[in-house]
């Protein structure tokens, strides 16, 4: 932007205006200072956010099958062999609803999100072969925050559905409500899992 300044005459004298030239003036506009570049597509924003969810939701539904297939056989294995299997129509869920919006899942985000899940495999947990007690808990939470993020992604569409008549408000609302059921279950399971695994012998958790 380019400014230039000239004198004006007044009755009391001489004062300086300001004109802008290249550009509008500082607060002329919706948000002052802003362009229109600084605004992107609505539609734009909303297709990265899904691919980003839709990534996630393939390491989300990695875990939760590693986690029951490490736990198969225990009351726990069952809880999260259901819950693998929700995230899983949820996974599905969330493709219906991508292409309702002609929206393409981004096949690096995804590889991206798996590779991640992938090296979590490998991470160090207090012993030297096998399945630690700590790995049990660390993969709890690691879920605990998949699904906390997939309940703010249904909450987040259905604060936009009135503007998207591609958007079902019951289903979201049925999703969200999934959601919560899932992290109720997790957290039941993540407590009596790190009471199990971080309880001093001999004393009651």
């Amino acid at each position: 932007m380019m400014t230039q300044v000239r004198v004006a005459a007044t009755g009391g004298g001489c004062r300086p205006v300001t004109t802008f030239r290249g550009s509008r003036a500082p607060g002329s506009g919706t948000h002052a200072g802003m362009s229109s570049a600084e605004h992107p597509d609505p539609d734009r924003l909303l297709a990265t956010y899904l691919q980003d969810h839709r990534a996630g939701a393939a390491a989300g539904l990695a875990l939760a099958q590693r986690c029951a297939r490490s736990n198969e056989g225990t009351p726990l294995g069952d809880v999260l062999t259901e819950i693998a299997r929700e995230i899983d129509e949820d996974r599905q869920a969330l493709d219906d609803i991508m292409g309702r919006l002609d929206v393409s899942e981004s096949q690096l985000k995804s590889l991206g999100a798996r590779a991640g899940e992938l090296v979590g495999r490998v991470k160090t947990n207090g012993v030297l072969t096998g399945y630690s007690p700590s790995s049990r808990v660390v993969e709890l939470e690691g879920l605990l925050a998949g699904v906390s993020g997939k309940r703010r992604l249904w909450a987040s569409l259905s604060a936009t559905a009135s503007t998207r008549p591609e958007l079902d408000e019951a289903e979201l609302r049925a999703l969200f409500a999934r959601a919560t059921s899932q992290i109720e279950r997790l957290e039941a399971e993540h407590d009596r899992a790190a009471a199990s695994a971080f309880a001093r012998a001999g004393t009651t958790p």
